[in-house]
């Protein structure tokens, strides 16, 4: 009886936990063009993830504060972009590499130019309309998929990181990697950085 108990209360919590792991958001030009970051933010949230969204420009500190969640076992870091925010993307992981920290996952919508995957990298989906490719770097072992949607009509480079399909699919990628979160939403979400306050408010969040 005792084992019951037990039982369903630790299925309880585990049901209520929250995922493990951080994922980071990274705006493009000027933080105002990349609204579908906010809206895959807050679906994360409401999922139970760790997700913040911040300027693409803080890409350096940011990967300072990842390599340390990292070491201290508050993994996986996942980083995602849109446009110069997927470029910074790669950065962020190149910089977390000098750093001796692994990145599960970078997830590029839209990057501005053909970038390179470190090798401490373990995956890379890359969205794009153009051509504008992620390739290999050295030492890279780890896993890459270039998704050409240039036939895809309603989809451009403005809009890319804002598709429902596409979230859908980063999101049950992140799941496969941090677990499936919680089902209660989390409520009075702050998407400043946890460590280094190397967050920008959201746009979007300042005109409501």
């Amino acid at each position: 009886m005792l084992f019951v108990v037990v039982s369903i209360g630790l299925s309880a919590l585990s049901g209520n936990a929250q995922a493990s792991g951080h994922i980071y958001l990274l705006r493009g030009l000027a933080g105002i063009f990349s609204t579908g970051l906010d809206a895959l933010d807050e679906k994360l949230v409401q999922r139970g993830y760790n997700a913040t969204v911040h300027g693409y420009d803080y890409y350096e500190g940011l990967a300072k504060e990842a390599a340390q969640l990292q070491k201290s076992g508050k993994g996986p870091i996942i980083i995602m972009g849109h446009s110069l925010g997927a470029d910074a993307a790669i950065f962020m992981a190149e910089k977390m590499k000098t750093l001796g920290a692994p990145v599960a996952l970078v997830v590029t919508f839209g990057p501005t130019v053909n970038l390179v995957a470190p090798s401490n990298v373990s995956q890379v989906i890359n969205y794009y309309t153009g051509n504008t490719l992620v390739a290999k770097g050295p030492g890279f072992k780890g896993a890459i998929s270039n998704v050409n949607l240039n036939s895809v009509p309603d989809i451009n480079h403005l809009n890319i990181e804002k598709s429902n399909r596409l979230h859908a699919s980063v999101i049950s990628k992140i799941q496969t990697i941090a677990g499936h979160g919680r089902a209660n939403p989390i409520v009075g979400h702050r998407r400043e950085s946890p460590i280094a306050g190397q967050g920008r408010a959201s746009p979007a969040a300042a005109v409501q």
